[in-house]
């Protein structure tokens, strides 16, 4: 496919292209960021309740550096797992 064929075809998506372009760029990364935030909260709590203290800080110099790799590790995975499901589930929607 050619560069012309391309932006044809772009053309030619319509209305409903634009509609799931405005969902994806700009209502999945605000459902994407709410719902990392609240998961951060739940992993917090749970951590607190499971062991009687707050969860690591990376920036803490007391805390274990194992500790705090580990914790680093399970939160980002819990957000890029977030993530990817929020856009998924918008994409399917749209």
């Amino acid at each position: 496919m050619t560069y012309e064929q391309v932006g044809e075809a772009r053309e030619d998506s319509g209305a409903g292209s634009q509609q799931n372009n405005i969902a994806i760029h700009v209502v999945a990364p605000i459902v994407a960021m709410t719902a990392t935030w609240a998961v951060r909260k739940m992993l917090d709590s749970g951590y607190r309740k499971a062991l009687g203290r707050k969860a690591p800080v990376a920036d803490d110099p007391t805390v274990n550096l194992g500790n705090a790799l580990i914790w680093s590790a399970i939160t980002a995975a819990s957000a890029a797992v977030v993530e990817v499901a929020v856009y998924r589930i918008i994409a399917r929607q749209t």
